[in-house]
């Protein structure tokens, strides 16, 4: 038998001829391979680099920045902003309790980083006169509470037997800090704080803090700083009050000690302060500006005046006249803060964190909106912070925005933070080159500065008088922590003031606004289907109520409104005194489903409550035919059938709301002889009564798109006029 034949596929043993235009099509794929991947890591790039900017704002304006439109102005506005941060930086130091190199160090370092990060152009970052305040009260308590710990530790020793028995169990001697240590210390705990609240996307914790809260915290904190600047304008030495009434006691320390003023130092202040209240004035006059046309920066000559006449008629030696002394030069070195110290500056730190920050997004915004852009609230949160951080590794006191020099930086012109890298260059003139210069400058001038610069924030509060007549919410908002902390204490006034605008922003404007519930009488639409604004005409409908709720309905306030709903449905109630004779039918909407378990009404009518006169009497039936549902109603006193529940202006319902809704609507039914039926929600509100209908019986056909739609569709017929017009807002 033969062998059966094998067929060899030559295609198995050899390569397919490939066409000339085959090699041309793979190395066409190949560069479109080699452009995607190229286009892939170009994206990629971009997304890396979107993310850095993100984090460092500067990246994406710095690329675009206009040398020739905007350095000027930059330079020009930096070196304004230099002069008046340098003798801000000297005072106000000297209220945070520490010498005045430190407030150079706080205007060189936070400037530069925060113009890396911050997403503002026009706040100058350093130091500020409310939070030095604030820093000066916990670094007076700290330094108490180690002489506190010192002392009980000299008292153990003085207690142990002679010849040192006992000392084994001894624990160490308490670490005594240098206030500049604690100071810095407190700027690293309250970056920790806004880092942390910047990461986890707090920003938003600033609506509970308005702008009339801040400003009567910065007002009231602004006498205090007055006061503790006297002693050093009138040459004057009397005790530090701590506590509940510090502030009038002090004034009253100063009344007393006021003989005794020491005259070559008054006479010293005279000149400072003649000259910057006659500079204040020229700068805020617009035909002097015209001709001048650039702000005198009085401060800085009365500093630099100042040393010179101190220097060479030796004001120290021969008048007695305070002076700063020592103003070392160089850089800060590095030091790590005092970690073992955070615990005892957890409060404190936190409250300084929150005030800092509402100053600045309250003036970043105010500056964004003037000039058309937009700031991060959470990345100015990781921004401040990560200037406290590093601030605190540097001996720098605590930073925030500045009202002040930021309104002066807008004012001359500056338009990036590339003002901030021109004013930390001239801080870093005066750290290296010029500080041995500052040594002679008296104290007073420093407190003559840092008096003309709480003029403004002193003056707010000669404003109540007409925002009194605006708002007097907005007065009080901004009296009860101004007086709170004029009248008993710092810490106290702010407590009193963060706890009064939670009760304001929480409860208050929850609970008793007169317009969150409102009757808007008989609408009428525009004739367009998704016409969701229906227009309010002059002739009420008696037979409809519509009532419009204008907040949110949770617990805090949902029985509140449904309840003023119930009130503006009574009054409703008794205004309509006309009756018409013939009865009045409610014709209903087909209903999908099940009639009994989805029926728009789900049961006949009950009879009303009535009196021996009859009036407010109902009587009515019902019965299913097609899938409708006829309610008949005959009217005596009242002729309202149908309440239209207008919720277009509500956002949230939570199951409180549900169910207290459910409740009205039974009473509606009960009580009234009259139907309830909603309009205008919004998905989420519409989404959450219906999850809650297995908690009840609000069905699906419940809700009507506008009013208006609900009227025509349950009420088609023409209602005769009635003479009485329904109801106005309660």
């Amino acid at each position: 038998m033969d062998s059966p034949v094998r067929t060899i596929h030559r295609d198995r043993f050899y390569a397919p001829v490939k066409h000339p235009d085959d090699a041309k099509r793979d190395a066409n794929g190949a560069l479109e391979n080699f452009k995607l991947k190229l286009g892939h890591s170009k994206f990629c790039r971009q997304s890396a680099f979107q993310n850095v900017a993100t984090i460092f704002p500067i990246l994406e304006w710095i690329m675009k920045y206009d040398l020739r439109k905007n350095l000027l102005k930059d330079f020009i506005a930096g070196l304004t902003v230099g002069t008046i941060a340098v003798p801000q930086a000297l005072g106000y130091a000297v209220v945070a309790g520490v010498t005045p190199i430190f407030g150079l160090y706080t205007c060189f370092i936070p400037p530069l980083i925060y113009s890396l990060m911050g997403t503002s152009r026009h706040v100058s970052v350093g130091v500020f006169a409310l939070v030095c305040l604030m820093t000066g009260e916990v670094l007076t308590d700290a330094i108490e509470r180690q002489d506190v710990r010192m002392g009980l530790f000299n008292q153990t020793l003085l207690l142990m037997e002679p010849g040192g028995a006992g000392l084994d169990g001894l624990s160490p001697p308490p670490v005594m800090l240098s206030g500049s240590q604690i100071v810095s210390t407190l700027a690293f705990a309250i970056g920790l704080w806004q880092v942390v609240m910047g990461i986890l996307g707090l920003g938003f914790v600033t609506v509970y803090l308005s702008d009339r809260v801040v400003q009567g915290f910065a007002c009231g904190a602004a006498f205090h700083i007055f006061n503790t600047q006297l002693k050093w304008i009138f040459g004057l030495s009397y005790r530090k009050r701590r506590g509940l009434f510090c502030l009038p006691l002090s004034v009253y320390d100063f009344v007393v000690a006021l003989p005794s003023t020491h005259l070559p130092t008054f006479l010293v202040s005279l000149v400072c302060l003649t000259a910057l209240i006659t500079a204040r004035f020229l700068n805020g006059n617009a035909k002097v500006m015209k001709v001048i046309r650039f702000p005198i920066p009085m401060e800085l000559l009365v500093i630099v005046f100042g040393s010179v006449a101190s220097y060479f008629m030796n004001l120290r030696a021969v008048y007695a006249i305070d002076i700063i002394r020592s103003v070392p030069l160089g850089f800060p070195s590095p030091q790590l803060p005092a970690f073992h110290l955070l615990p005892e500056l957890f409060h404190d730190s936190f409250i300084i964190a929150v005030i800092a920050f509402s100053v600045a997004i309250s003036a970043g915004r105010v500056f964004a909106q003037k000039h058309h852009y937009s700031i991060d609230s959470n990345q100015e949160l990781r921004a401040l912070g990560v200037v406290n951080l590093v601030g605190g590794f540097f001996q720098c006191l605590p930073s925030a925005v500045a009202l002040a020099r930021s309104v002066v930086q807008e004012s001359a012109g500056g338009v990036t933070q590339v003002v901030s890298i021109v004013s930390a260059s001239l801080i870093v003139l005066v750290i290296t080159v010029l500080g041995p210069l500052l040594e002679p400058v008296p104290k007073a001038c420093l407190g003559c500065i840092v008096v003309i610069a709480l003029i403004p924030m002193i003056l707010k509060i000669m404003e109540v008088g007409n925002l009194w007549k605006v708002s007097r919410l907005e007065a009080v908002i901004f009296l009860i922590p101004c007086l709170a902390i004029i009248l008993l204490d710092v810490e106290i006034g702010l407590a009193l003031g963060i706890a009064f605008s939670l009760l304001i922003g929480v409860v208050w404007r929850t609970q008793e606004r007169a317009d969150i519930v409102q009757v808007l009488g008989r609408t009428e639409h525009s004739g367009s289907e998704n016409d969701s604004h229906p227009i309010i005409t002059n002739f009420p409908s008696s037979n409809v109520i519509v009532i419009r709720i204008a907040t949110p309905l949770h617990f805090a306030n949902a029985e509140l409104c449904l309840n003023k709903a119930r009130k503006l449905i009574g009054r409703s109630l008794r205004s309509n005194s006309y009756a018409p004779s013939a009865a009045t039918r409610i014709h209903l909407p087909d209903v999908e489903g099940d009639d009994s378990k989805h029926s728009l009404i789900g049961s006949p009518l009950p009879d009303p409550v009535t009196d021996k006169n009859g009036a407010v009497k109902a009587d009515t039936s019902s019965r299913k035919s097609d899938g409708r549902e006829l309610i008949q109603v005959t009217q005596t006193l009242s002729s309202i059938r149908l309440v239209v529940l207008d919720l277009s202006a509500v956002s949230f319902i939570d199951m409180t709301g549900v169910q207290l809704l459910k409740k009205f609507r039974q009473d509606c039914r009960s009580i009234h002889a009259c139907e309830l039926v909603l309009a205008g929600c919004l998905d989420p509100v519409k989404e959450m009564l219906i999850a809650g209908g297995k908690f009840g019986d609000i069905p699906p056909n419940f809700f009507f798109d506008t009013v208006s739609n609900a009227v025509d569709a349950l009420m088609p017929q023409k209602f005769e006029a009635l003479s009485d017009q329904v109801g106005s807002g309660i």
